[in-house]
């Protein structure tokens, strides 16, 4: 991994509420235990210490394990060993010698004591001292090389289940993207094939439309995200075709305000509103109807809004375009996107809301 996926990964490791108390309980044991077996000399140095190492472990064991400087998820056996040798060694090298100088103190080392009855030849480990702190130390270093190993190996699967699924939906999205585009296109030509018998100088003109709406649903077609301002010139260039089929019978309202083209979204967020309006309500009505596309802002949410008349809502009336659109959203949970269809008197009002990545 690199410095700045070290460092998030990092953070988020302090941020867990489960190792937070995970450091907590196990640290309190080893105070209750200190405070069991050695009441009359414990030190606050000597209660905070367990829950430093604890804490230490989960943050800063598996750094080393991590860092590669490259886009591999964890160092190999080797390299890492290595890293984690001298990186664990630093940081509790530090920690004990800074709970040294505010007071905590091992107990001064000691020989062995004598075998209770002598022993002919030679004594084992004559007068050899043994040193708390340095066993301490050594001990947590044991630990946090294993820990940190195992915590890595376990962000890393974690890391590359996220990519798989990642990558998996965006071969979903992108599927349903293409479903969507040539459903469009059948939708223009059913209209183009009314104006070739009824005005064949307005298909002529509708077959060059719709040349230029093709070249922009393929580029919509290929984007991850676009700004809002060019999904509006697909539908744009989508009502013109339909203008020259509906004529005046097809009457246009917008609300868009300035800010509303910088914003972030999937493409065909708003085509397919304009367009079950269009096919459902405006266009099966004799009179035809009004189409009004607003975007407002509802405290942290946007909304795009589109209201028809002509023919009234019967039922759900969800089509290709709106059923794609709704599973589209539910493979984007960042957007927290929700969209609704309803009948406000004799207008339809289709309502998409959802919070913005600015």
């Amino acid at each position: 991994m690199r410095q700045e996926i070290v460092t998030t990964s990092l953070l988020r490791r302090v941020g867990l509420p489960s190792n937070l108390l995970m450091a907590g309980l196990v640290g309190g044991v080893f105070c209750l235990f200190q405070l069991a077996t050695r009441m009359p000399e414990t030190r606050l140095a000597d209660s905070l210490l367990p829950f430093i190492l604890l804490f230490g472990h989960l943050a800063l064991a598996p750094v080393p394990w991590q860092w590669t400087g490259d886009e591999a998820d964890r160092a190999g056996l080797g390299r890492g060993l290595v890293q984690a040798l001298c990186f664990d060694v630093v940081w509790i090298g530090l920690v004990l010698g800074g709970m040294h100088l505010l007071g905590w103190q091992s107990p001064p080392p000691h020989p062995f004591p004598p075998p209770p009855m002598a022993i002919p030849g030679p004594r084992p480990f004559p007068g050899h001292p043994f040193r708390p702190g340095l066993g301490l130390g050594m001990v947590n270093l044991a630990f946090a090389i294993i820990y940190g190993w195992v915590c890595a190996a376990k962000e890393a699967t974690e890391a590359s289940e996220r990519r798989t699924a990642g990558l998996l939906r965006q071969a979903q999205t992108r599927a349903l993207q293409n479903q969507l585009e040539p459903h469009v296109l059948y939708n223009a030509l059913n209209g183009l094939s009314e104006l070739v018998h009824e005005d064949p100088l307005a298909a002529e003109e509708a077959i060059a439309g719709l040349a230029d709406l093709y070249r922009m649903l393929t580029v919509h077609g290929d984007a991850g995200l676009i700004r809002l301002e060019r999904e509006r010139e697909l539908v744009e260039a989508y009502l013109a075709m339909e203008r020259m089929r509906l004529g005046d019978r097809l009457k246009v309202t917008w609300q868009w305000p300035e800010w509303a083209d910088k914003l972030p979204v999937p493409p065909f967020f708003l085509l397919p509103l304009v367009e079950n309006a269009i096919k459902h309500g405006i266009s099966p009505d004799a009179a035809g109807g009004e189409l009004a596309i607003a975007c407002v802002r509802a405290g942290a949410w946007t909304q795009l809004i589109v209201e028809n008349t002509g023919s009234p809502l019967q039922g759900e009336r969800r089509g290709v375009g709106l059923g794609n659109l709704e599973a589209r959203l539910g493979l984007c949970p960042e957007l927290s996107g929700r969209f609704t269809l309803a009948a406000r008197g004799t207008v339809t009002v289709a309502t998409l809301q959802w919070r913005p990545e600015v």
